[in-house]
């Protein structure tokens, strides 16, 4: 760390322009900034003068979902990190573009110090005013460049969001984390009009019906996320999801089992680069989905039980040359053949996952010979930690003595390690 001298000596900042030393400070995480402006006056001013010049996202340091705009530096908070949260937001709160906050409080500190916030995710939000929890700040008012708004963790009801919202077009919203008051009422009164992404989780008293009187407002959706919401909303999405033509992300997971009844929307979602589903898609409704979804480059099924042995591989191999990504879960059926066939069709393949019970000792071998013929000098990482193969004493059973399996070869790697 750079001190300056009793005697004013020059330090490395006296011999670089300015354009110089903004590089040099690009290198060190902002926080590591905010610590050393104590040093002296000089480098407070230095330092102050570039964080004004720069973008900053503030986040926490727990293990929530990070949202941060794509071009800010990234300012973590901890104890040791500044004294006070309303110090460091008035010294560097010009140049704040997303910030997180846990109470109204705080939320007042950043709508006075920070003008041009695009992202704001409130957690833990206990604490607001008038007994129908409703919010004094709106985003029209007083967050104008406002874009992105994330709860986690919030008991909020649909009134403080309706509030608080207001009439703002926001591009991105997420409701996460058992926000336990959220009905989706707030659907049918806030502006859906610019809405690009929309994120719902583990909202107890959601009623699936909001969302499906509102879906006519949904036409903008790039991304849509739902996880673990009450009993028939995954299923209904499947349904509606015509009406969002222009989605390319598309999550939907729940930890109850279900099927897949309705796959023809989803197939025809052709601007679809990511698929995440934990539904039980059956044989047909993966060929159509590969088919239909030209542009599909991450696929991750968690329940490969609908699909028969008789057509393990036969549509990726068919459907499957776009894919980068492919994560298949729970696909009993499979079979060394059936996996080397995959690997040997689908040639963008740089991540392959599997869950499986009847792969053999020798596939390790075998995959990277098939990987390596068709697709030499690129890397594919295989991750086998959900199968059999981590199980040396189930191996020896069905297998007797086996050679040692390889993780490590030219064009594959393998990923055996036992997950907790």
């Amino acid at each position: 760390m750079l001190r300056a001298e009793p005697n004013n000596a020059s330090t490395i900042l006296d011999y670089l322009n300015e354009d110089c030393w903004r590089v040099v400070l690009q290198y060190v995480p902002v926080r590591d900034l905010i610590r050393t402006e104590r040093t002296s006056r000089l480098w407070q001013s230095w330092v102050l003068m570039y964080l004004k010049g720069v973008q900053i996202s503030v986040v926490d340091e727990n293990d929530r979902p990070k949202k941060n705009h794509s071009n800010a530096c990234t300012l973590k908070l901890s104890e040791d990190a500044y004294e006070s949260f309303a110090m460091w937001t008035r010294k560097v709160g010009t140049s704040v573009v997303g910030a997180y906050c846990d109470s109204l409080e705080n939320l007042k500190i950043i709508y006075e110090n920070c003008p041009i916030l695009e992202s704001l995710m409130l957690i833990d939000m206990q604490d607001y005013s008038g007994s129908e929890g409703l919010s004094p700040y709106n985003l029209n008012k007083d967050f104008k460049c406002l874009q992105g708004l994330h709860f986690y963790s919030c008991p909020v009801s649909d009134n403080f969001i309706n509030q608080f919202v207001a009439d703002k077009a926001l591009e991105e919203l997420e409701i996460r984390d058992d926000c336990y008051n959220v009905t989706g009422d707030f659907l049918n009164t806030i502006n859906l009009s610019n809405l690009k992404y929309l994120a719902l989780e583990s909202l107890a008293r959601f009623d699936t019906e909001h969302l499906h009187s509102a879906v006519n407002q949904h036409s903008e959706l790039t991304k849509l996320v739902l996880v673990d919401m009450p009993f028939g909303t995954v299923e209904a999405i499947q349904y509606m999801v015509d009406k969002m033509k222009k989605l390319e992300y598309l999550e939907l997971y729940d930890s109850n089992w279900m099927s897949c009844y309705e796959y023809e929307p989803i197939a025809r979602l052709a601007r679809l680069k990511f698929l995440r589903v934990s539904f039980v898609v059956p044989d047909e409704g993966v060929e159509a989905i590969l088919e239909g979804c030209k542009e599909l480059e991450t696929l991750e099924l968690f329940d490969c039980r609908g699909i028969t042995s008789a057509h393990v591989a036969d549509p990726f191999c068919r459907f499957g040359s776009r894919l980068h990504s492919l994560t298949l879960h729970k696909f009993h059926c499979m079979e060394d053949d059936d996996l080397v066939a995959i690997i040997s069709s689908c040639l963008a393949l740089t991540s392959l996952v599997v869950s499986a019970a009847n792969l053999s000792p020798a596939l390790p071998a075998r995959a990277a010979a098939a990987r390596s013929a068709a697709r030499p000098g690129v890397r594919l990482w295989l991750d086998l930690s959900d199968t059999i193969l981590v199980e040396p004493e189930q191996l020896k059973e069905l297998y007797g003595e086996y050679e040692p399996m390889r993780t490590d070869y030219e064009d594959l790697i393998i990923d055996l390690t036992v997950k907790d």
